[in-house]
Formats: C-alpha cells, sequence, structure tokens
C-alpha cells in the first residue's frame, strides 16, 4: 500500500481539513473503489469552498468511506449534490453537518439499493416544512429538520420508509404552521408523535391481537387480567421486562417474528407464562438471598410452573422451547469472561427439554434432580430456591465475577421479571412507624394515585378522516359509595311502577323447556334409547346407559351495558318537584336493574365524564359478575354529576367489556342529557363524528347501541351519531316510568 505522503494532496486551504484528510485517506482507499476514490477527492474539495468552514469537510472525510463502499460508486457524488443543492442553497444550510452525520446510522438501517429513498425522504421534509412569509421564495429554515435528523437512527431503526412518511405527514397535518409544536413532534417527544410513531412500527402491535390474547388467556387459565402495554423504545427501558402484579399484565406494545415464532404466539408465550407464575408460584422471603442466588431460582422455578402448566397443556411445550435459544457447550471462554449467563441459558433449555445436547455432567445431574422433584407431584417455589443454592455452589467459578460477561443469546424474551416470587421486607427494618406507613398509604388521596394505568384510545378527526392515535386517555375507577337505603326508598316511592313491571318481567321470563336427550339421570325414560339398549344386551354388546331425558328451561342470552353520562349539566334542576335529571336518573337505573336482576340476564352499570381528552373517567358502578345488592346500590345512591362529556371513549371503553361477554345479543344503553362536548374541543361536530365512529366500530363487534337521550333539542344531532337507534324523553319527569320499558322492549 502507498505511503500517505503518495497520495494527491487536497486543493484545500484549511489545515484542520489537511490533517483529518491524513488520518483518513488510507481507511478511504481500503474501502472505496477508485471512482468512489475520486469523488471522495473532490466532495472533500468542494464542501470546504462553499463558505460554512472546515466542519462539513471534516464530517465527510469520517463518514464517506464507509458511505461509499455501502452504497457504491456514484452514491458519494449524489450526497454531495443533494447537501449542496437541496439544503446548502436553501435556509436551511446549518442542517447539511447533522445530514451527513445522520449516514453513520442510515448504512446500519438500510439496504445498500435505498439510498435514493432515503434523499427522497428528507426532500420531502424538507419542501414542506421550509416556509416562507411572502409566499415567493424560501425565506424561513425548516423549524423540525434538525429535530428529525437527531432521530434519524430510532426511525430507521424501527419503521419501514412508509412509515416514516406516515409519521411525518400526521406532524404535518395538525403542526405544519406551529413551528415550536412542530419541533417538539419531530424531536419525538410530544404523545402524538410517540402514539403516531408506535402505529407505524415495524412488527404486530399489541392492540391488533388483544382480543385474541384475552380469549387466549380465559380459555386456558379462566382469568382477566387487565393489561397495559409499554414500549421501551421511549422509556429507555431496553431490559425492562414484562410482568404481572394486582390485576394487571405488563407487556411490550409490539413484537416481531422471533426464531420462527409469529408475534401473536409470542404474546401467548408471555401470557401462558405469567400466568402459571401466577397459579403456581407462592412468594420466598429475598433478603438474604444474593442477586446469583436469586437469578438461579428464577430459572428453577421458571421451569417449575411451566413443567406445571405444561401436564395441563402439552401443546405449551414447544412453543416455550421455540422462544429458548441454544448454544453450544463451549461457546464462553470461562478464563477471560464471565459465564453465570451461558450456563444458565444451557440450564433452562436442559430443564425443558429431554431431547437437549448438552454433556456437562453436574447440569446433567440438577437436571435429573429436577426431574425427580416434578415427579413427585408435590412440589413449592422454596423447592426451586434449594435446588438452585446447590448448584449455584457446584458451578461457582472465580470467573463469575469477571466484568466481561457473556451475554450473546443468553435473554429468554417471553419470561417477566420474576417479582411474583419475591418478598422483600428489609424496607421496613428498624421503623417503628410501620403501621403509621400502612394507615397513610390507605389514606392517601385517591384522586393524586392511578392504581389501573389509563387506557389510551384514538379519536376520529372528521376533517381529515383519520384518526388521532392514543389521543383520549380513559382511567378507571370503581364509583364511591353511600347509604344503600337510598335506593331501597326509590324502589318503595315507585311501588305500583313495580308491580307493573312484574307483570311485564313475568311474560318475558323463559317458560318454554328445553329437551335434553342422552341423560344418565333424568326425569324421565328415553324409550327409543332404551329400547335400543336391550337390545344390545341380548347381542352381547356393551349397552349405552344414557337412556333417559331431562328438562331445562330456554334461558335469554342477553348481556347489557348502561352506560351513563355523569357531566355538570346532570345537577339541573326539573319539573314541578325540584328534582334534578341526576336524581331522576338515580331512580330510573334502580328500577331498571331491579327488572334486570328478575329477569337474570347478564347486566352491568357504568358511568363517565371528562375533564380533556388527558382524562375521561370511566366509573365502574355494576359489574357484570355482581348481583342487585346493598353494595351496588351503595354506589348508585353515591352518584354526583361533574366535568363534561367526551362520549366517544367512553362507549369504546364500555364496549372492551362488553365484547368480552359471551351472549347472543349484546346491548349497550347510552342515557345522556346533551351533545358530546369537552372543554379542549372548539369544534362542537368533532366529537359528535368521533361519537359517531365509535358507534360504527361498536357495531362491527356485534353489540347493538342505543341511546336514551333527554335533551329536547336532541333531534339536531342525534341522528347523526346514533342513526336510528335513539329515543328522546322530552318529559323528564317521566324518565323512570319510561327507561325500564323501554329497556323491556328492546330486549324481547
Amino acid at each position: 500500500m502507498p505511503e500517505v505522503s503518495q497520495y494527491k494532496p487536497l486543493n484545500c486551504a484549511f489545515n484542520t481539513i489537511q490533517r483529518v484528510f491524513i488520518e483518513n485517506i488510507e481507511q478511504a482507499a481500503r474501502r472505496l473503489s477508485e471512482q468512489g476514490l475520486i469523488e471522495y477527492y473532490k466532495g472533500t474539495e468542494f464542501l470546504a469552498k462553499i463558505g460554512q468552514g472546515d466542519t462539513l469537510s471534516i464530517v465527510f472525510l469520517k463518514t464517506m468511506p464507509w458511505v461509499g463502499e455501502f452504497y457504491g460508486d456514484g452514491s458519494i457524488q449524489k450526497i454531495v449534490n443533494f447537501a449542496y443543492q437541496k439544503i446548502s442553497r436553501t435556509p436551511n444550510k446549518d442542517a447539511v453537518k447533522p445530514f451527513l452525520h445522520s449516514f453513520i446510522d442510515v448504512i446500519e438501517h438500510t439496504n445498500n439499493d435505498q439510498l435514493d429513498e432515503y434523499l427522497n425522504l428528507i426532500e420531502y421534509h424538507l419542501n414542506k416544512t421550509t416556509f416562507s412569509i411572502h409566499g415567493i421564495h424560501d425565506t424561513h429554515a425548516s423549524p423540525s429538520l434538525l429535530a428529525m435528523l437527531s432521530n434519524m437512527h430510532l426511525l430507521l431503526e424501527q419503521l419501514e420508509f412508509e412509515g416514516i412518511y406516515k409519521w411525518i405527514n400526521y406532524g404535518l397535518r395538525y403542526f405544519q404552521y406551529h413551528p415550536k409544536r412542530q419541533e417538539e413532534y419531530f424531536s419525538l417527544l410530544s404523545a402524538d408523535s410517540k402514539a403516531v410513531f408506535q402505529r407505524q412500527r415495524k412488527g404486530l402491535l399489541f392492540i391488533d391481537v388483544e382480543r385474541k390474547i384475552n380469549l387466549f388467556q380465559r380459555a386456558l387459565w379462566k382469568t382477566e387480567f387487565m393489561y397495559a402495554p409499554y414500549s421501551p423504545d421511549f422509556e429507555k427501558l431496553e431490559h425492562f421486562r414484562p410482568y404481572l402484579e394486582g390485576n394487571i399484565i405488563r407487556l411490550p406494545d409490539v413484537y416481531e417474528l422471533f426464531n420462527g415464532v409469529n408475534a401473536c404466539k409470542r404474546y401467548m408465550a408471555l401470557i401462558a407464562h405469567l400466568i402459571a407464575h401466577h397459579q403456581f408460584t407462592t412468594k420466598i422471603v429475598a433478603d438474604n438471598v444474593s442477586p446469583q442466588q436469586r437469578f438461579f431460582t428464577e430459572i428453577f422455578e421458571d421451569a417449575r410452573v411451566e413443567y406445571l402448566a405444561m401436564q395441563e397443556y402439552p401443546g405449551l411445550k414447544n412453543l416455550w422451547l421455540n422462544l429458548i435459544p441454544i448454544v453450544d457447550e463451549f461457546d464462553c471462554d470461562d478464563k477471560h469472561q464471565s459465564c453465570l449467563r451461558h450456563r444458565a441459558i444451557m440450564l433452562t433449555y436442559a430443564l425443558l427439554d429431554d431431547n437437549h445436547h448438552y454433556k456437562n455432567k453436574i447440569l446433567l445431574d440438577y437436571v435429573e434432580k429436577f426431574k425427580t422433584l416434578m415427579n413427585t407431584g408435590k412440589t413449592s417455589t422454596s423447592d426451586s430456591l434449594k435446588l438452585a443454592l446447590k448448584y449455584l455452589i457446584k458451578t461457582r467459578s472465580a470467573s463469575d465475577a469477571l466484568a466481561n460477561m457473556y451475554f450473546e443469546n443468553t435473554e429468554v424474551t417471553y419470561r417477566d421479571d420474576n417479582r411474583s416470587m419475591w418478598l422483600f421486607i428489609e424496607k421496613f427494618d428498624e421503623e417503628d412507624n410501620i403501621f403509621e406507613y400502612q394507615k397513610k398509604s390507605e389514606e392517601e388521596d385517591e384522586d393524586k394515585v392511578e392504581v389501573i394505568p389509563p387506557h389510551y384510545y384514538d379519536e376520529w378527526d372528521y376533517s381529515y378522516e383519520a384518526y388521532k392515535p392514543d389521543w383520549v386517555a380513559v382511567y378507571e375507577r370503581l364509583h364511591s359509595h353511600s347509604d344503600a337505603s337510598k335506593i331501597d326508598r326509590i324502589l318503595d316511592k315507585h311501588s305500583a311502577l313495580v308491580k307493573q313491571l312484574k307483570k311485564i318481567l313475568d311474560l318475558l321470563k323463559p317458560q318454554n323447556k328445553k329437551r335434553l336427550r342422552y341423560q344418565e339421570e333424568g326425569a324421565e325414560l328415553d324409550l327409543d334409547i332404551a329400547l335400543r339398549s336391550v337390545i344390545d344386551i341380548k347381542n352381547g354388546s356393551q349397552p349405552d346407559t344414557r337412556i333417559n331425558v331431562d328438562f331445562e328451561h330456554d334461558s335469554r342470552s342477553v348481556s347489557v351495558l348502561l352506560l351513563l353520562d355523569l357531566s355538570e349539566s346532570l345537577n339541573k334542576v326539573v319539573g314541578k318537584f325540584g328534582q334534578t335529571i341526576l336524581e331522576l336518573s338515580q331512580e330510573a337505573v334502580s328500577l331498571l336493574a331491579w327488572a334486570v336482576e328478575q329477569l337474570g340476564d347478564n347486566f352491568s352499570i357504568s358511568g363517565f365524564n371528562s375533564n380533556t381528552r388527558q382524562k375521561v373517567m370511566y366509573y365502574h358502578i355494576k359489574g357484570y359478575g355482581e348481583h342487585w345488592d346493598d353494595t351496588v346500590k351503595a354506589r348508585l345512591a353515591d352518584l354526583k354529576a361533574e366535568f363534561s362529556t367526551r362520549m366517544g371513549a367512553a362507549i369504546r371503553h364500555g364496549a372492551h367489556y362488553l365484547d368480552l361477554q359471551q351472549s347472543d345479543k349484546k346491548l349497550m344503553l347510552v342515557l345522556t342529557d346533551g351533545e358530546p362536548s369537552d372543554i379542549d374541543i372548539y369544534d362542537p361536530k368533532i366529537l359528535i363524528q368521533d361519537a359517531h365512529k365509535a358507534v360504527q366500530e361498536v357495531q362491527q363487534k356485534g353489540i347493538y347501541p342505543y341511546c336514551i337521550s333527554l335533551d329536547k333539542k336532541a333531534d339536531e344531532y342525534i341522528v347523526d351519531i346514533f342513526g336510528s337507534h335513539y329515543s328522546v324523553i322530552d318529559r323528564i319527569e317521566s324518565l323512570p316510568q319510561e327507561l325500564p320499558k323501554l329497556f323491556l322492549s328492546l330486549t324481547k
């Protein structure tokens, strides 16, 4: 190879550029073709002469050897031309340096035939965001180009080019003429930007399979845990792992194909593992257990709960094994690196797969001990701890303390952080005020503590005919309670109406009997089957013992959600008796709930109000699994009316739970006294059109939405939301009489 002094010198007056050239020319000569090297020379000299000092040429010299090698001949010249014509000669000349620097990430996350695609993307953004006050020439720099270039590594890593364009277009749609908000959006700092980004990412979004995963959970385990997806990309928690705590499952919001397992099955593997822990793990004290001991205890416990789950559902074995990495027994060099994780991943796989290829004597010995333990049929989390302590003692090595740890291919992606198995008591050591601490926690202002993470829902923007993703935050609360006897007094007050309803209910209750044949025990003998059994006996054959007939009443297969608008306007006094709309609603709902309880229908009552898109409150008053008892009555007695009416988000959230019910007919009754509104909305059509879109969404799920409006002016907007599925009660005082009758007519 020629000496540096033998290379053609640069035609450049900057000494700093000459020094950097000397440092990088050999690297460039090794990587670039003869044509690429010519472009490298010319590009460096050109950028030094366009009036922006030495910075551009220095960045160019350091990055272009790799860029030219990756994209091939002609690419360096193309980048120089673009930097000068499209950026430097416009008000965006400060962006040339970060543009050149961005190629460090671009070559890592694109194919070698995608240079034009990347340059077209930057040009598109420039054309849309560089503007002029007078509209003739570009006079103001793009407020967001620098912000976007600074996040280019994340954009290209997580999104396809099509997804980046959609992300850009959303920002332009709402913030094109708001420079500060535009910069915040393209910096990936705003909630809107993150939400749109998440929707466009590579892979399968959890929200797209949430219903399927929930059915999987219910079918296998009869559980109904809620989900709270997290996004490591923005929280900078690359090693944040799933967990189950309380009734909430925290899990990644997006999965890609991994090791031949599609994203949906990866979610199933994760859910099955978490619930296996819930079923079979008991907490053990962690304070006297070292991190290494906890680490191996978790491996044995993970294997134990999965082994127990596989006894019930054998198909889980292949699903889990396909997601556990397989490493070679001799991949780790224990003389120069810590092999702790290498030993752990081998053990993880060997505990579940009888056909593993490992020969390590200690590993084989403890795999056999684990299987012997599981064959006893009586195991506990403490057994996992005992095995782990002994295994760690047998395999401990001085190299375990080395800083250079073997990490490659040692993570099992579907497993959680195992917080469910450890109990830490040290935080109360030497504290005399432990009971004061508990009391303080119980008395904490519940408005300041969000026990359940919010659910985020899209909101429809009719002006652009597009969704604003994750726009509305819905918080759930179990409604407060007061005196249940208040509801009993309401029922006594309407005793005459209760008697009328009883007559109607008696007609609606299932009367027909359904014949059930082939029963071993029953009300009558099935003569046809009995005679066939006698013939079988005489022929020496095994007779069918199911020779009886039984009967059952046909049941109504109906699930109902009554969704109450609890906005401030319900405090208005109406009628000659001086009652508020809220009080009349309480009376009507009390009568309706009593009637539905008599019918035995699956019934839920919820309420909602809102205080901007950031806080839509959804109150559980009666759950589907609860009966009409004093607990429910006490919640209903304490209804309060406040804030505004963001109806679309409440309909979507209510439909989420109604859709989970197993009924032939699903009815959503929305009781409201006015049109959708909120204090952060200036165009009243926005929430009307969003509610209409929400109604369409729930209809697609097989849910029948119906609105009972108490607003005399409802005809002006109610059709736009519910079509023909509504009733307007002009005399609000008649609501207690009309609501139960309306319900009964809808569910005949």
